[in-house]
Order: structure tokens, then C-alpha cells, then sequence
């Protein structure tokens, strides 16, 4: 595996050969307006650009010129909203996404960049969570963050 293939561009290919391979839980109806593509996509998009309004300022982009960075930069269709995709993702494993976890540790695996990030016998330091942009009522486990919203709605 090349380094290289870890930028913006190479990860979003490996998106598009992962994506085909989940199996969309929804049934054939109106609610199936946003693919599933077009939902993972855009979660991808609002973590990267690390901005939950980003989708909503593409939105506005689009209908004023015809076109936005949610299309020509992540490939999506239609711009499902925060709540459509939560809802959309709710209903997908996340064991579909962890092929592409192992790809982004491999990648950075091979060429040595992880060692500077070891401690403890050799386990491996990350900081990851998403809580600030998503959150679900249905996917967690005991040692996930949790939120209480306004409304006593715990997430």
C-alpha cells in the first residue's frame, strides 16, 4: 500500500469500493430517497470538513448555483439532512466500515507512523470520538460517550 493513497483522495476511493459491498436494511419505499451512498457519504463529508452546517450551507450552494462541494468533491447525490442520515446509519453494523479502518491503520501501519503513538506494552494511543457531531439513541455500548439533550433524550 502506497502512502499516498491516505490523502482526501484515496480514502475516498476505498469509500466507494466499501459502500457497494453494505447492504442497504431499508425497504423500497419514499423513504428510500436518500441512498445509502449519498448518506455514508455525507457523514463522511460533515466529519471531515468537521462542520455539522456544512450540508446545509451545500444545499444552499446547489440552489443557488446548480452545483456544490458536496457533488464535485464527495460524489454525493442528493445531500440527505443530519437527521436523515442518523436515521439512514442507525440501521447499518458497524462492522460494514471496519475494512476501512483496517485500510487507514495498514496504511499507516507500514511505513512506520504509528510507533511515535505506542505506550503500555506496545497498545496503541487514539482519541477518537464523534459525539459533538452525531449521535444515536440506538447504536452504543458501555463505554461509549453519552449526551443528555434539552428535551432528557439520552444519546
Amino acid at each position: 500500500m502506497e502512502v499516498k493513497q491516505l490523502g482526501f483522495m484515496g480514502m475516498l476511493s476505498y469509500f466507494q469500493v466499501v459502500i457497494p459491498g453494505i447492504t442497504d436494511p431499508r425497504s423500497a419505499s419514499n423513504a428510500t430517497r436518500y441512498s445509502l451512498k449519498d448518506a455514508i457519504l455525507g457523514a463522511f463529508a460533515a466529519f471531515f470538513r468537521q462542520n455539522e452546517s456544512f450540508l446545509e450551507y451545500q444545499r444552499q450552494l446547489n440552489s443557488r448555483c446548480g452545483r456544490d462541494n458536496a457533488q464535485s468533491l464527495f460524489g454525493l447525490v442528493n445531500i440527505p439532512t443530519v437527521e436523515q442520515m442518523r436515521n439512514i446509519l442507525d440501521g447499518i453494523a458497524a462492522k460494514h466500515l471496519f475494512p476501512l479502518f483496517k485500510w487507514i491503520d495498514q496504511g499507516l501501519e507500514e511505513p512506520g507512523y504509528l510507533r511515535g503513538f505506542e505506550a503500555l506494552d506496545g497498545n496503541l494511543l487514539v482519541a477518537l470520538d464523534g459525539t459533538q457531531y452525531y449521535s444515536s439513541e440506538k447504536i452504543s455500548c458501555p463505554c461509549c460517550s453519552s449526551r443528555t439533550s434539552k428535551q432528557g433524550k439520552i444519546t
